[in-house]
This record gives C-alpha cells, sequence and structure tokens, in this order.
C-alpha cells in the first residue's frame, strides 16, 4: 500500500472571498496579517491583507473602507484572484500602484482615479528573453529615477535559488514590466554579501536602493550607477552595509529587518530593535529610535475574558508590536506602520527629534481577531504558534521515585490520600474536569493572549470556547503535556495533565492545571529565569518536550543548548544539566520530540538538520543538511530553518519551514527513513496553504499545523491511506 499524506481540514475563522462591503468600518472588521502599506496621489492609504489574499484601500484617516481588490476583475485559471500580496509601490508620475503577488510569482498593477481601481497589467510569471527566469517570490518592491533619468523598478525575488547556486535575487524591470537586469551578490573590496530571503527594499532621490537583506541580518545600501558584473554588483569601496544586526538569533526572534523605508531624508528600519523603528539619515547615521506610543484613544474598551485582557488594550496602544512597513501619509511628520503580528495598521506622528522618543498614536485600523463580543461561530486566530493532544483516558501509572528525599516522599503521601477523597467527591458529584476539552485540540493563540480548544471529533471542526482562566504571559510559545504518576503536590485535580508553556520574551516555563470546572489555571509559579550561559537561565526558549518521568527539555534556542529539569512530587521543577550537540560549532536548538525510547530529536534550525540525543543528553546521530526542497520525494534530507518536530508511535514529522514542507520519516535504530511528504507553500489557507508553520502536533495519524500568519490550522493526514481513512472514521 503506497503511503500518503493529505490536506484534510482546517480551523479558524477567515474572511471569505466577496464578503466584505465597502464603507465605514464594520464593527466585525478585522484584518489578517498586514504587511505592505503606502499612500496613492489622492492620500488614500493601500494595505496589502497578506493573510486575506487582498488589497484593501482606505481614506487617509482610516476610518472608511473605499476598496476592496480580490485580483484582476473576474478571477480565472489564467488569472486567478491574489494569494499573498506583500508590498505595494506607486508608480513615479501616473497614477497606478504596483503589488507583488508572492503566491502567484507576479507582480499586479492597478490603475486607479478619484472613484474606481482597476487592473491594468502583470507582470514576471512568465518565461522572458535572454535568460531570465520568472519571479519565485517576489517580495519588496520600489522604484527609482537612476543617472539617465529613466526610472525602474527593483524586485527582491526573496526564495529564488538555481540549482547550483542558493543566493536570492534583486531583479530590475523597466516600468512596464519587461527584464533590464538582475544581480545576486554585491562585491567590492571588502566581504561580498550575498543575497538571502531579501524582503523590503526602498531608494531614495540619488538613484540610490536600501535592500533589507533579511537572512543576513543586514540593510544594504547600494547604488544604481555601479556596475553589475556576472549578477553581482560592483561596490567601489568597502562597505555597502547601512547597519548590520549580529549573527542570527532564531527565526522566531522578531528583531530582524524584514523591510526599510525611506521617506525623504530619513531611512525607516522596523523591527532590527524588537518592536520599535530605528531611524537612519541617508548616510547610514542612527538619529533615533521610536519604540513607544503616546496613545490617543481611538477604539472602544477591549473585552475581559481573562486576567490576562486587563493589560491587553493597554499594551496594544503603548508600544509598537513587531512593526513592519512605514510610509508617509500627506501630513508632515505623519506616517502609516504595519503590525502583522497584531493585524493592525496604524496612524502615527514622528517628530524629528533625535534621541530615544515616543510617537503620537492618531489612529488605528484592525482590532483584535479574538474579539468575543462580536458575533462568530469561531473567534479568528492572530498568531497560532502551538497545537496539543490531550488523551482524557490517559493515566500514568504510579511510580516509586527512587531516592527522593523526606519531603518528596511526604508530598507523595499527602497526595496519595487527597486524591483519594478527590476522586470519592468528583465521583458523587459527577465532576470531569477534562469534559470541556474532551478529546479535542489545545491552542496557543499567542497573539490573542489565550488557549483555545477545538472539537477535532467533529465535522467540520468548531471552536468550544477559550479555556484560559488563569494569566496568560505575553510571549507564551511553545507547550507540552504531562501525565504524572503521582499528583504533586497542589494539584487541584489529581489524575489530570499538567501543561508547560515556553515564553519567549520572559524567558521562563509555565505551568498551567485544570480546575474542576475544566478550564486551565496557573499552577505553581513559573520556573527558569533571563540569562545567558549560567545554570538554570534562559534565552528565548521555544519548543518543549517532557517525557514520562517528568524530565523536560527546553530548547534554550539563543543559549544554544538543551536544558533539562526534573518536575519533583512538591510540583517544583529543579534544574539539572545543560547540554549541546557534541561537535563544533553553535547549536541552534529549536524544538523538540521524544520517542518510546525516550530519545530526543532536535531540530537544529539553523544549521539545517535534526540531531539525535540520548535520555542524559548524550550525543547519538544527525540527519539531514543544508539545501531547497524542489521536490520533497527526491530531496527530503534537504532542509531549510526546520522549526518543529513531533512524534506519533514510530513516525516522526518535520516541519522544514523555508521550504514550507511537511515531511514524515520512519524511526530506525540509529536513522530515519524517508516515508512521505508534501509541499504546502503558494496555497490558499482553505486549500492546505500554510505560510509560516510553527510547533506541529500529530496523533492517530492526523498532522496539526499551526500558522502563525495565515492564522488557521490545517490538519493533515498520513500513512496507508485505508488506515487514515478508519482513523478519521473512528
Amino acid at each position: 500500500m503506497s503511503q500518503a499524506i493529505e490536506y484534510l481540514c482546517s480551523y479558524g475563522d477567515l474572511t471569505k472571498p466577496g464578503s466584505t462591503t465597502v464603507g465605514e468600518l464594520a464593527d466585525d472588521f478585522t484584518l489578517n496579517s498586514p504587511v505592505g502599506v503606502h499612500a496613492d496621489r489622492y492620500g488614500r492609504l493601500w494595505v496589502c491583507d497578506t493573510g486575506n489574499s487582498r488589497l484593501l484601500v482606505f481614506a487617509p484617516d482610516l476610518s472608511t473602507l473605499l476598496h476592496v481588490i480580490e485580483g484582476p476583475g473576474e478571477a480565472t485559471p489564467q488569472a486567478p484572484r491574489l494569494l499573498m500580496p506583500f508590498h505595494v509601490c506607486p508608480h513615479p508620475s501616473d497614477k497606478l500602484m504596483y503589488c507583488t503577488d508572492m503566491g502567484h510569482g507576479r507582480v499586479a498593477a492597478f490603475g486607479y482615479d478619484e472613484h474606481e481601481v482597476w487592473f491594468s497589467f502583470a507582470f514576471g510569471e512568465g518565461q522572458g528573453e535572454g535568460d531570465y527566469l520568472p519571479l519565485s517570490d517576489p517580495n519588496g518592491i520600489t522604484t527609482v529615477r537612476e543617472r539617465d533619468g529613466v526610472d525602474y523598478l527593483y524586485i527582491c525575488d526573496e526564495f529564488f535559488h538555481t540549482e547550483d547556486d542558493l543566493a536570492s535575487r534583486c531583479v530590475k524591470f523597466t516600468l512596464e514590466g519587461k527584464f533590464v537586469s538582475q544581480f545576486r551578490r554585491v562585491g567590492g573590496p571588502g566581504p561580498g554579501h550575498e543575497l538571502l530571503w531579501p524582503q523590503g527594499i526602498a531608494s531614495d532621490a540619488k538613484g540610490n536602493i536600501y535592500l533589507a537583506n533579511t537572512g543576513h541580518y543586514e540593510v544594504l545600501k547600494i547604488s544604481t550607477d555601479w556596475p553589475i558584473v556576472d549578477e553581482c554588483v560592483q561596490a567601489p569601496h568597502e562597505t555597502v552595509m547601512l547597519h548590520q544586526h549580529g549573527k542570527p538569533t532564531g527565526i522566531g526572534k522578531f528583531n530582524v529587518m524584514r523591510s526599510v523605508c525611506v521617506v525623504g531624508d530619513r531611512v525607516f528600519v522596523p523591527g532590527h530593535i524588537e518592536n520599535a523603528i530605528a531611524v537612519y539619515n541617508l548616510e547610514g547615521e542612527l538619529v533615533t529610535i521610536v519604540n513607544g506610543l503616546q496613545p490617543l484613544w481611538n477604539h472602544r474598551m477591549e473585552p475581559v475574558h481573562s486576567l490576562s485582557d486587563l493589560v491587553y488594550g493597554v499594551l496594544e496602544d503603548v508600544v509598537f508590536v513587531g512593526p513592519y512597513q512605514v510610509c508617509a501619509a500627506t501630513e508632515p511628520d505623519v506616517y502609516y506602520v504595519s503590525e502583522p503580528f497584531a493585524s493592525s495598521i496604524i496612524k502615527v506622528r514622528i517628530p524629528r527629534i533625535k534621541g530615544e522618543e515616543e510617537a503620537l498614536l492618531i489612529a488605528s485600523v484592525g482590532h483584535r481577531r479574538d474579539d468575543q463580543d462580536r458575533l462568530r461561530k469561531t473567534s479568528q486566530f492572530n498568531c497560532m504558534t502551538a497545537v496539543l493532544g490531550i488523551d482524557p483516558d490517559r493515566r500514568a501509572p504510579p511510580r516509586e521515585l527512587a531516592g527522593g528525599s523526606w519531603i518528596d516522599q511526604w508530598a507523595t503521601a499527602t497526595t496519595r490520600v487527597y486524591q483519594y477523597w478527590y476522586d470519592q467527591f468528583r465521583t458523587h458529584a459527577g465532576i470531569d474536569p477534562l469534559a470541556r476539552i474532551g478529546r479535542g485540540s489545545l491552542n496557543i493563540d499567542s497573539g490573542n493572549w489565550c488557549m483555545k480548544t477545538f472539537n477535532t471529533d467533529s465535522d467540520p471542526y468548531h471552536q468550544m470556547q477559550d479555556m484560559m482562566r488563569g494569566f496568560f504571559v505575553p510571549g507564551d510559545l511553545a507547550m507540552d503535556v504531562y501525565y504524572p504518576h503521582t499528583p504533586p503536590l497542589g494539584q487541584i485535580c489529581p489524575g489530570t495533565p499538567l501543561i508547560f508553556v515556553t515564553n519567549f520574551n520572559m524567558c521562563t516555563v509555565s505551568m498551567y492545571q485544570f480546575s474542576p470546572s475544566g478550564f486551565l489555571i496557573n499552577y505553581g509559579v513559573p520556573f527558569g529565569r533571563e540569562g545567558i550561559g549560567g545554570d538554570g537561565t534562559l534565552k528565548a526558549p521555544q519548543g518543549i518536550a517532557v517525557n514520562s518521568r517528568g524530565e523536560i527539555y527546553i530548547a534554550d534556542s539563543l543559549n544554544n543548548r538543551i536544558s533539562m529539569w526534573q518536575i519533583q512530587p512538591t510540583g517544583y521543577v529543579a534544574f539539572r544539566k545543560n547540554f549541546r550537540w557534541h561537535a563544533d560549532g553553535d547549536f541552534t536548538p529549536c524544538d523538540i520530540a521524544i520517542d518510546a525510547n525516550d530519545r530526543l530529536f532536535v531540530c537544529d534550525q539553523f544549521n539545517n538538520c535534526l540531531r539525535v540525543f540520548d535520555r542524559e543528553g548524550r550525543s547519538l546521530w544527525s540527519y539531514g543538511y543544508l539545501g531547497y526542497c524542489d521536490d520533497v520525494d527526491v530531496d527530503y534530507e534537504k532542509f531549510m530553518l526546520p522549526a518543529s518536530v513531533c512524534i506519533d508511535g514510530d513516525r516522526l514529522m518535520v516541519n522544514d519551514l523555508v521550504n514550507r514542507a511537511l515531511k514524515v520519516f520512519r524511526i530506525g535504530e540509529d536513522g530515519l527513513t524517508y516515508e512521505t511528504g508534501i509541499s504546502v507553500f503558494k496555497k490558499y489557507p482553505d486549500a492546505g496553504g500554510v505560510w509560516m508553520p510553527y510547533f506541529i502536533h500529530a496523533a492517530k495519524g492526523r498532522l496539526y499545523v499551526p500558522d502563525t500568519t495565515f492564522n488557521v490550522v490545517n490538519v493533515f493526514r498520513y500513512g496507508e491511506p485505508q488506515l487514515a481513512e478508519d482513523q478519521m472514521a473512528a
């Protein structure tokens, strides 16, 4: 029987094509990971509502939606509707707006006047003249007037590569879409710069382009006067850098240069300082850092559903939340800023003052996607980072802890007595703390500060409710479940599992337990503390895994190690040890899964492979190497920033992030055997498309893939087709 992995369904509420009306914004209006923004000649703001695969045009004050652009008129197979539009750029003289349509590998141009918007033409997806290859993944776009007085388009082709060269490219076109040239590197007397996943690009009035070379954490300033030889810009002096952030600090880290924006004599670099905007002059000198907002109350109070909500609305309006793109408004020193993580666009005033400063928040569009006061069958996700399954029938058998201290023995004896009386009470009172979650999935909706459960036994899946009744800490990221052999001291409902959640920002791990009413509440206090290098410290923890012994393994990503802890019968979590991969070089763990033999399978993200350890942290073997996965059934050993791994029986699943591929392997004694895989990029999310998948989960023939930017969870089935069908029916 042949193996298979195929899309089954998805859950999470999305805006359907054709469902949004223009006019004054409705109460239930939301955006979905908006990226590119630019004002047109009438001061109206064009927004790439990327997660909803559409362009929106707003009035300058953001109060009214004027146009909804879903594609080139009537969508056809030859001219499909937009898929992941990323950036917009105005024509330098005509009433025309260019839009990079990444999902279709093209640039679409839309004409407009004071009243209407229409599709004009598209380019980039077809075979051109000479050696030109079609656009692969167009992202940033800008126009620049060169020395000859002619304007050209420059486009970042983010994931472009050839079979023997992994470098990306920047492509030059005429304003009519005719290919002119391209470059993949910038050379000169000093060290060269290879383009790797360039995203943002901008230009100044002097013929310079500013390129956010995201994969190398740098912004390059390049003169269009410099010649291009063999796809390499020949720089006349040693450095072409405007700014470099330093070595990569993890794909989950927000302080990377994804965009660069030039307005007059100011260069804005959002995000290389976390949740801030750095402002440079054209010579690359830092002028100021804008790292906060002075809020004007511009929307009604956010609803309160848990303790965390008391501060959600306040923080939303006093800090930048992962700013991405900046463009000028018509008023002096007023700008629009996109915040994909918060699914919002804000209008702010940034005064021309040197030094660290705050911006004045004038208006915003888009609000918390989880607003449960608005009537929805299911709430919308916002940065869904992790999925976890809980088995309500699973009960771990009692196990004695060898060599426990007297306090451990006292805690064990105390909880056993308490469990007896609790079981008696629960039986007679008919209480089932796990009834609310049933056989559904638990999901971290990180951008909405909550954890939700979905009934995954129904068809279609439907949301049950927000499970959080404790305090959700902003930055909660990954999670795992632990079924204690003996209930730890202080557990309100003995026999139920504990949930461990890593917090990327606070550098701690929180613990949650089930209350008698079936909701999640805090258990104990978070463990770990922020720090570099020391025992018991964490820095940007990501994936987490807990084995049946209560041993906890954390991907301590910016400390380049695995941090091992142990939960005690008292509920106290004690630090055990740190360990790394034995070979030289940085070890960059991102996620961890544990097999039936207590071996650890770790995504070593920036080394583009999997590392395998035994339970005590001894290095065993590796699998995989750097490479684009153009054909998943041929290139399955190639990885590009693998972000997550999970295990179901003797199968191991990998989320190969940059390749946007899901791969299934059989686990062997000292290696992996490829079984099946699927490419999930450049598809609409309701057809199994994935943009930025994070911590995946697998159980009983189903693979759950949370997408942090499409804001859905896609569900796939794998294994023998008939077996998967039987499991779904059961």
